[in-house]
């Protein structure tokens, strides 16, 4: 049975689909440049935009199967915290070994993510409130560290690429604070949906860093 785009599902359904289309659209160009010019970091960023994609979708099919009880929350949560943790590493250090080390670990990281979304029928509920909070606030602390080191890129360089990233990964992690919130108000269902809006035109931000940038 599908309650897709219907009564309270509308908003979360049409952003859960426009956050899968921008995450895969900026995942696929990403590599296809990787496959061009052979730059670590763009394989680490489309695989990461990849698996959020993914987490998108899942979040989407949990809505849209009723039949089934889909507890995708354990994948949604952990693979973007996992996928943004490895856009952060990638920036730490710029020598091809530790990048190319990355590569390998975000590779298998990811395989096992995809397993966790696979189980997902079989999992217990995610429902305790604290890991929520605490891995959505990851997601948040993980973007914030994303955008200083591409703010900090682009006080020195004064580049488009550096200036378009550090806004996306700003509003992302504003976006991710704001759907933490929910956790602790009442009308927490209002901050969610924000923060997801808040997140959409960070994405279309870095959308047009990697095509324009």
């Amino acid at each position: 049975m599908s309650t897709m785009f219907t009564g309270a599902n509308l908003i979360p359904d049409l952003l859960a689909i426009l956050l899968f289309l921008a995450a895969m659209l900026i995942s696929s160009r990403a590599l296809y440049v990787y496959f061009q010019v052979r730059n670590p970091r763009l394989f680490i960023l489309g695989v990461a935009m990849g698996i959020v994609a993914l987490t998108a979708l899942a979040d989407l099919t949990s809505t849209v199967i009723t039949s089934v009880t889909l507890n995708t929350d354990w994948f949604l949560y952990i693979g973007q915290s996992a996928s943004f943790l490895f856009i952060l590493l990638s920036l730490v250090r710029s020598d091809d070994e530790y990048l190319q080390r990355i590569m390998r670990v975000q590779v298998l990281i990811s395989a096992l993510l995809i397993g966790l979304m696979l189980l997902s029928p079989t999992l217990p509920a995610f429902s305790n409130v604290l890991v929520k909070s605490i891995l959505s606030g990851s997601r948040c602390v993980i973007c914030f560290g994303i955008f200083y080191f591409y703010a900090t890129a682009f006080m020195k360089k004064h580049t488009r690429f550096s200036f378009l990233m550090s806004t996306s990964f700003a509003l992302l992690a504003f976006g991710y604070l704001m759907i933490v919130q929910q956790y602790f108000i009442a009308s927490g269902t209002l901050f969610d949906n924000e923060g997801d809006i808040l997140r959409m035109v960070g994405l279309v931000i870095l959308l047009i860093a990697i095509f324009r940038g």
